[in-house]
């Protein structure tokens, strides 16, 4: 009997069909949905592949498995960050300004995704040197020279006096990230029934109040 001939452009396993190569952003955006929907650990891989449309194997295909794909989904989210921190540093505006666009930036990519500073505590912090160092250079390294750059030229046009980044860059940041983390505690702290974009907002605008008020070397305390 003579052998089928194989396919050399396809992988033993590889799913055939015209739609195979949207397959994993169909993941990815199912995992969103789902995890804003029900919190991420709630989420299951079927629920993930039914939301997709597709067979719960292509998410072991696409991501090795449930893990693969919430880091996956932490990597699109600090992606989003990565850009639009890169967009505040591009603007043509004052230091100051650049920096509030930052921080609004950095809000705005965890309100989209409220369930991303616990997914990111669990799935990348906590996991293996290799997970780590591949986060690191993809996106804290990117995230820290725009940040950085920034810094450095408000201290040539004597806007920003100087700081230790070693210290400003996790206070700007972790700021940002702690409260969406502590937002079960936070709604309950001060009865609020959800943080949504309003308040997510005004958020931004304090925290880049406060930080500005502490780094700018024209901002005075308010009285």
């Amino acid at each position: 009997m003579a052998q089928r001939e194989r396919n050399p452009g396809r992988r033993p396993g590889r799913p055939a069909g015209p739609h195979a190569g949207e397959a994993r952003e169909a993941l990815l955006a199912a995992a969103h949905e789902l995890m804003a929907e029900k919190g991420y650990p709630r989420v299951t891989v079927r629920e993930v592949a039914e939301r997709a449309g597709v067979q719960p194997g292509l998410v072991n295909y696409h991501f090795g498995g449930k893990t693969g794909l919430l880091r996956s989904a932490v990597a699109s989210i600090s992606e989003e960050m990565l850009g639009l921190v890169r967009q505040a540093v591009a603007d043509d505006a004052s230091t100051e300004e650049r920096i509030r666009a930052l921080i609004r930036g950095i809000v705005e990519a965890i309100s989209a995704a409220p369930y991303g500073p616990r997914l990111m505590v669990e799935q990348i912090l906590f996991a293996d040197a290799d997970v780590v160092e591949e986060f690191v250079e993809r996106f804290a390294r990117p995230n820290l020279s725009a940040i950085l750059e920034l810094l450095e030229e408000g201290q040539r046009n004597h806007s920003i006096r100087e700081v230790d980044p070693r210290f400003m860059v996790p206070a700007m940041v972790g700021s940002c990230v702690f409260f969406f983390l502590s937002s079960p505690i936070i709604r309950r702290l001060y009865d609020i029934e959800e943080i949504d974009g309003e308040i997510a907002q005004e958020f931004a605008e304090h925290t880049a109040e406060l930080i500005l008020h502490g780094i700018s070397t024209r901002l005075a305390p308010s009285s």
